[in-house]
């Protein structure tokens, strides 16, 4: 409360003295919104692994975030939440630059659609989507990645020992709607993993 009245005293003296009010509301939201989603401070990956099924590797893999209570009325409200996965398949070498073989970035986007009160949860990459009643169950599903097709199982030798790195990132923006006409971004939200290797079983 008494950050709250120091910011509204600063606010008036500044436009007495003949500030721009608009640019001053601007300011004193950026100062304020970021903090709104400071309790979830981590991405972790669990778990993950790369099984060949009918000839395509397929990943599977659990990613551990919190989400805030008040980032569901922000999606509600027009935020879109967005997930990348990059994965990486390749050969570590201890004196040569590591040998790449396949990469992929897969996206994700989590969204409200008003006129039937669900939220969809789309591929970017293959423009499947999928719709769900509540914004636990949209999460839950972005939380549990299964049966991710990678690369085809020919490309890897199987007289080589190869390696998988994942790293994930969830990343919400919005515009506050009092500055929804001067379409002014804040980074409400974002979390990116460490990278996660593990050998591939051929």
């Amino acid at each position: 409360m008494r950050v709250a009245t120091v910011l509204i005293q600063s606010f008036k003296r500044a436009c007495q003295q003949g500030a721009s009010c608009a640019c001053l509301l601007v300011l004193c939201l950026q100062w304020c919104m970021p903090r709104a989603y400071a309790a979830a401070d981590q991405l972790e990956i669990r778990s993950p692994y790369l099984v060949p099924v009918a000839g395509v590797y397929v990943l599977n893999a659990q990613l551990l975030f919190e989400v805030p209570s008040s980032l569901e009325q922000a999606v509600r409200d027009g935020a879109m939440l967005n997930l990348e996965l990059q994965i990486r398949v390749g050969r570590s070498r201890a004196w040569w630059r590591d040998e790449v073989r396949a990469q992929l970035q897969q996206r994700y986007e989590l969204l409200y659609h008003g006129v039937s009160q669900r939220y969809l949860v789309r591929n970017v990459n293959s423009g499947a989507q999928v719709s769900y009643p509540a914004f636990d169950e949209a999460i839950a599903s972005l939380q549990s990645i299964e049966h991710l097709p990678v690369m085809d199982q020919a490309l890897l030798p199987a007289d080589v020992r190869n390696e998988v790195s994942l790293r994930a990132a969830v990343e919400v923006r919005s515009i506050p709607r009092v500055l929804g006409l001067l379409l002014f971004w804040v980074d409400d939200y974002a979390l990116t993993s460490e990278w996660y290797t593990w050998p591939l079983k051929s």
